[in-house]
């Protein structure tokens, strides 16, 4: 593995746009392969797009399972919301 293509932690962090110390979880947990060399942990640049590529599908397909999961708990609770109706009834008590 050539080191220009190893990224550190903190590099990875700034790409992924999260924190660093989500980013070491993401390691911890073996979802983003690394390596360590001397006292500091590195991830391939191709290793980081593949995970971005498998981490953004999988992202948005929790995100819609939980919106759907949600979608029918409210279902469950209150019945079907008439949207219209609601920002009328919002605009009647905030003139």
């Amino acid at each position: 593995m050539e080191t220009k293509s190893l990224l550190t932690l903190q590099e990875v962090a700034r790409d992924l746009g999260r924190s660093l110390g989500q980013v070491r979880r993401y390691v911890r947990g073996r979802e983003l392969p690394a390596q360590k060399l001397g006292m500091q942990w590195f991830v391939d640049r191709q290793a980081l797009e593949a995970f971005k590529g498998t981490r953004g599908r999988a992202l948005k397909a929790d995100a819609l399972e939980r919106a759907r999961t949600l979608r029918e708990g409210i279902r469950a609770r209150v019945g079907l919301i008439d949207v219209a109706e609601l920002i009328e009834e919002s605009r009647r008590s905030h003139p």
